[in-house]
């Protein structure tokens, strides 16, 4: 399979600090709660992070259990993170972003519990968010003005 391009356009709302983002055609409103800032109109930055990396536990669990023998009745994935706003606030000399992130995997499955634990293994290997989250070699920014007519 060839190199796919994920891409999203974020566009600000004109509200505040809430933003929207087009997703493959999909809108989500970005926004934070009232304490920094926003009218918590939708999930904050920070809050999608989480979700990705639980979403992307689960699209895996569900697309790998056939391959391991695993019966799936259901699955969930509790994700959670420190981040502390006074990093990102630049009031304190701590990191602007997740300190530690936390999650754990629920499976409901009546299969036994190697096969569940050999899926859960697989997952944990190949997660691309969970990759992602480990770093990225490279993030480039290109700072780009709007041209005037």
């Amino acid at each position: 399979m060839t190199k796919q391009i994920f891409s999203s356009d974020v566009t600000w709302s004109g509200e505040g600090v809430a933003s929207v983002a087009d997703i493959n055609g999909k809108q989500v409103t970005i926004d934070e709660p009232e304490n920094l800032g926003g009218t918590d109109q939708g999930p904050n930055p920070v809050e999608l992070i989480l979700a990705g990396l639980g979403g992307c536990i689960n699209v895996l669990v569900s697309s790998f259990a056939k391959l391991h023998g695993v019966e799936l009745k259901g699955s969930r994935v509790h994700v959670e993170g420190d981040l502390d706003p006074d990093g990102f606030l630049e009031k304190a000399d701590v990191r602007p972003g997740f300190q530690e992130i936390r999650y754990q995997i629920e499976i409901d499955s009546p299969s036994a519990p190697e096969k569940i634990e050999a899926l859960i293994e697989h997952v944990e290997r190949v997660c691309p968010v969970k990759d992602t989250l480990k770093g990225v070699p490279t993030v480039a920014m290109t700072a780009k003005q709007p041209s005037e007519s």
